[in-house]
């Protein structure tokens, strides 16, 4: 496939941002916070990979040079904006600026890829609530009102859909899924 990518294979493109495409805008939301910016810098990333494609001799350095093209759009955008002091202080709290490691970004992009992979899987009603209550950030009772069921029937969904998660995901990426996503819900 990289073969075809560097010779400019649209088809051989598709497969490249169908891979790369999630994982990039998990990446660039935890750094900005904003899904959308994130999603246009993902895909910008992407374009700038496709117009230095022969730049690349192995998937390593393609995925090296996206993640860093990421990265760096990132920044600048918190430049931009001015929030790039909010977001220092924000991360300071959290951990030292000097040990920051997109690595650990990286991966939790990717296991959380790997968690809404199987999300997809579960039965449509489960699905749903599992993601109005861990993407949308919606409670119960919002969730209630749009489906037009009772919170209780919510919660059992979504009890029901990470007993299903549970069963689908490794032990490591389930605990992701606990100590990542779950923390929200204990404030609903």
């Amino acid at each position: 496939m990289l073969l075809e990518f560097q010779e400019g294979s649209e088809q051989a493109f598709d497969q490249v941002f169908t891979h790369f495409h999630p994982l990039l805008c998990v990446f660039a939301e935890r750094i900005l916070h904003d899904q959308t910016t994130g999603q246009d810098i993902a895909q910008d990333s992407l374009i700038k990979a496709w117009k230095k494609r022969k730049d690349f001799p192995n998937f390593p350095q393609l995925k090296s040079f996206l993640y860093t093209c990421v990265r760096n759009a990132c920044f600048n955008e918190l430049e931009k904006a001015k929030v790039k002091t909010r977001y220092q202080s924000t991360l300071e709290k959290t951990e030292p600026a000097d040990d920051y490691n997109p690595l650990k970004d990286i991966i939790h992009a990717e296991v959380v890829s790997r968690i809404f992979a199987q999300v997809d899987t579960l039965p449509e009603q489960c699905r749903k609530v599992i993601q109005m209550t861990f993407v949308d950030g919606k409670s119960p009772k919002e969730i209630s009102d749009e489906l037009n069921v009772s919170v209780s029937t919510v919660n059992s969904h979504k009890m029901r859909g990470l007993q299903l998660l549970k069963g689908k995901l490794s032990d490591r990426d389930f605990l992701t899924v606990i100590v990542i996503l779950l923390p929200g819900i204990w404030n609903k």
